[in-house]
């Protein structure tokens, strides 16, 4: 109920442009006056998660609960005031407009896979890695609209255009890193991390409109599936990033459920070639290490064969320089017989 009301509560703030931080609950019934607040956080925590669209309302909330006989009187929900109301509007119509183009694409493609692709390379095309403390790093509309965040960004903005097109789609997250759930035709969950699909490479940089590090290594895995951390090859299972929390955006507020995802990746029969930059220049780090190695050993070599060389011309120069030494003073001697 305490879901749902905030639902219909933020909607009709939409169209009237008033009451779009505060919100009022009332009458909901619970098991135990004492798990009222806790409540109130559960069900405030997985609706800012479930609707990224809502992108003003975020991680900060302040809650007042009077409850009687295992009721909610009265529940109060107060977010953070990132935006103007003027603000809200505007950004969230830019929103709307911004993704219009891609939902008239993923119209036409016909398979869940297809469009899952779609917009994973849409997202990684065009949004930028990039921290700061501005808000809009962490939501939806920084991703779509700015096409700079972090990744709570990605994973939020895909879940909003999944949401668009009917796909089910929720965000996970553990204590540094969010990412995406999906449910797919077989109806089992899969994993879905576009952020780590658009990765750094070095010191290069690849702006919006570049996607030439792009790759699927994240795309519909599952917990058995392999991936790489910190140059090792491990089961997505045990990646630290990647170990779900039980609570979303309170510590306390436990006992969040999320699916369980397939042992192995969901097989889409699609082309999923990484870019070029993935194939040719970052396959292995220790490669590069390998060479570098190499590199320097051979530049210790030279230097030896150059030491080396040094001496046997310095040898052979005194060599001469004694012969010629020696034959001078037998000149001398015979020219004094």
């Amino acid at each position: 109920m305490i879901y749902e009301s905030l639902r219909n509560q933020i909607e009709s703030a939409l169209e009237s442009g008033n009451g779009l931080y505060d919100f009022y609950i009332y009458d909901v019934p619970v098991s135990n006056e004492d798990e009222a607040s806790l409540a109130g956080f559960r069900a405030t925590s997985a609706f800012v998660m479930d609707n990224p669209k809502y992108f003003w309302i975020g991680h900060g909330n302040k809650q007042s609960t009077t409850t009687s006989n295992n009721v909610i009187k009265e529940m109060v929900i107060s977010f953070n005031q990132s935006y103007s109301k003027d603000e809200i509007i505007n950004m969230y119509n830019q929103m709307v407009q911004k993704i219009e183009p891609v939902l008239t694409v993923l119209d036409t493609l016909p398979s869940t896979c297809e469009k899952l692709k779609y917009i994973h390379d849409y997202l990684i095309q065009n949004i930028v890695y990039e921290t700061g403390d501005e808000y809009s790093k962490y939501n939806a509309y920084g991703a779509i609209v700015e096409n700079k965040s972090v990744c709570e960004g990605y994973a939020e903005a895909f879940t909003y255009i999944c949401q668009l097109v009917k796909i089910p789609t929720v965000i996970v997250n553990s204590q540094r890193h969010e990412w995406n759930y999906v449910k797919m035709d077989d109806g089992k969950w899969y994993a879905m991390d576009v952020t780590y699909d658009d990765p750094k490479i070095g010191y290069m940089e690849f702006k919006s409109g570049d996607d030439r590090n792009k790759k699927y290594d994240y795309f519909l895995i599952g917990k058995n599936s392999i991936v790489t951390s910190d140059n090792k090859k491990i089961p997505f299972k045990d990646s630290s990033d990647h170990q779900v929390l039980d609570y979303l955006l309170i510590e306390s507020a436990v006992g969040i459920d999320f699916p369980e995802i397939a042992d192995n990746s969901y097989d889409c029969h699609l082309d999923l070639r990484t870019n070029y930059i993935q194939d040719y220049f970052i396959p292995n780090k220790k490669l590069y290490i390998y060479i570098l190695i190499g590199l320097a050993a051979l530049f210790v070599l030279s230097l030896i064969c150059l030491c080396v060389r040094g001496i046997k011309s310095d040898d052979k120069n005194r060599t001469k320089e004694y012969k010629r030494r020696y034959k001078e003073r037998q000149r001398q001697q015979a020219q004094q017989l």
